[in-house]
């Protein structure tokens, strides 16, 4: 009930674009190994729409955003206001990364034609490699649909030297469905409806929580990208899993699940206020066993399932 009330508030208050700040770049972290295996053998997901995979939170905060008063004016501001941030990265990227093409790094030309045409992606983005010892994948989050100005996903070479080809590609997954998802127009959009109601005592903090779910829901709905891309969820769990090792001698998935699980019930077990100070803590993406768990879980159920069979036309 006090989600419907704050969401209705949201609805309600006038968006003006001088709120506008320029967003953060969405991103994900993934360290793996240098097992390289080129066959992916996954299905075409033709016609696919990003409601299909969004977190459940995610699908109904961006429909409820989507369709509350103003929306298309505050959206299309922030679209305007993202192409001139869009502008300054690309020209940085031009001028000190390695822009990937046929001619330069095939392999991982291929590998993202492949992962966009699986999502089925009116536009395939940019894909840049930028000099860095850290392993790493961003994109800015929104889908471009000028075959002129693609949306642009970056990957480190440190990501490249560590990750196999199936683990580079479900990353890439990963970032397509920020893409997919808009994440930056309707992430930017939420935090724009609710700047009004932080300094009030109770909804503001009410609002804040939301969108803190929110935006970690929409880091299992761009998982869920990456299985669809990969559709075998033990390449997607051992590239989180090295990843959150800090290692690639990591290599057990399993037992890394059943880490999630003990977690969870540890978690049920315990005493409120542990819970509850757990449940405070601001993060930027979910607890590692948590996205593990959620992928498990998602990979197991009938929703899943019910695409991968799907005729896509």
């Amino acid at each position: 009930m006090k989600k419907t009330i704050i969401l209705a508030l949201l609805a309600l208050l006038p968006i003006t674009t001088g709120a506008l700040s320029t967003p953060s770049s969405v991103k994900t972290l993934f360290t793996t190994n240098n097992n390289r295996n080129n066959n992916n053998n996954s299905k075409i997901l033709k016609g696919i729409d990003a409601s299909q995979f969004r977190h459940p939170l995610d699908r109904d905060l961006t429909n409820f955003f989507s369709k509350a008063p103003l929306s298309g004016i505050a959206t299309e501001a922030i679209r305007r206001s993202l192409s001139i941030v869009e502008q300054g990265v690309r020209l940085d990227l031009l001028s000190s990364s390695v822009k990937v093409s046929p001619n330069q790094m095939p392999e991982l030309y291929e590998s993202m034609q492949e992962a966009a045409s699986i999502l089925d992606m009116e536009v395939v983005p940019e894909l840049y490699v930028q000099s860095s010892p850290q392993a790493n994948a961003y994109t800015l989050a929104l889908q471009g649909q000028d075959k002129n100005k693609p949306a642009i996903v970056v990957v480190t070479s440190a990501l490249l030297d560590r990750c196999s080809d199936k683990e580079v590609q479900a990353i890439i997954g990963h970032e397509l469905g920020h893409l997919k998802c808009s994440h930056s127009l309707y992430l930017t959009l939420g935090g724009l409806a609710s700047t009004p109601l932080r300094g009030l005592p109770l909804l503001g903090s009410q609002a804040e929580q939301l969108l803190q779910e929110w935006r970690l829901a929409a880091e299992y709905s761009c998982d869920r990208a990456a299985l669809l891309v990969s559709q075998d969820v033990n390449v997607v769990a051992g590239a989180m899993l090295k990843l959150f090792a800090g290692t690639s001698r990591a290599t057990n998935t399993q037992a890394f699940i059943d880490q999630s699980r003990e977690y969870e019930q540890l978690l049920k077990d315990a005493n409120p206020m542990v819970r509850a100070s757990i449940r405070m803590q601001q993060r930027t993406h979910p607890l590692p066993v948590k996205r593990v768990g959620e992928l498990e879980n998602w990979f197991k159920s009938d929703e899943y399932k019910a695409i991968v069979k799907m005729k896509f036309e």
